[in-house]
């Protein structure tokens, strides 16, 4: 196990570091990072610890796993696996109260990043001004409310450009 978590997960240095959040420890045999364990990762946010440099703030807490010789970092796709199941709902706060006090984060900053990024190209309220504008140049309307959608004008011609 140690061969294949060395090539893939990143060894923590904890000094310096203040733990914010407790999980559990890893109690399988393979390493978490094979995707043959991401089903005990999948909505499993109690294996997750959180740590934060002792000078930082909420926004510089970091999620780690810790195995028997310390504390690893998670890739992207072990995030997604684990946070699966959160969704960026309206008012959505990425901060919640910690077991010992204080404040942590609920999903990891990067993920959020990355979860707004992906929401971003599935949004179409941002696309409607765009399409009502392009409807709205292309059709004239008459000064009658009633006859709004009776007929389609002609598209109006292109305009002359005189080159000097």
């Amino acid at each position: 196990m140690s061969e294949l978590k060395r090539q893939s997960m990143k060894k923590i240095d904890t000094t310096g570091m203040i733990l914010v959040h407790y999980g559990r420890e890893w109690a399988y045999d393979a390493p978490p990072c094979s995707k043959s364990m991401v089903s005990k990762l999948e909505r499993n946010e109690r294996l997750v610890f959180w740590l934060q440099p002792k000078e930082g703030t909420e926004r510089d807490q970091v999620p780690a796993l810790k195995l028997t010789d310390g504390f690893y970092s998670l890739s992207l796709r072990m995030m997604k696996a684990i946070w699966r199941h959160v969704r960026l709902k309206k008012g959505f706060h990425n901060l919640e109260r910690a077991q010992m006090g204080g404040y942590k984060l609920r999903i990891p900053h990067m993920l959020l990043t990355e979860k707004i990024r992906t929401q971003s190209r599935f949004n179409v309220s941002s696309l409607l001004p765009t399409i009502l504008r392009i409807k709205l140049t292309h059709f004239v309307l008459p000064a009658d409310p009633t006859h709004v959608f009776a007929k389609r004008q002609a598209l109006p011609e292109k305009p002359h450009v005189c080159s000097q």
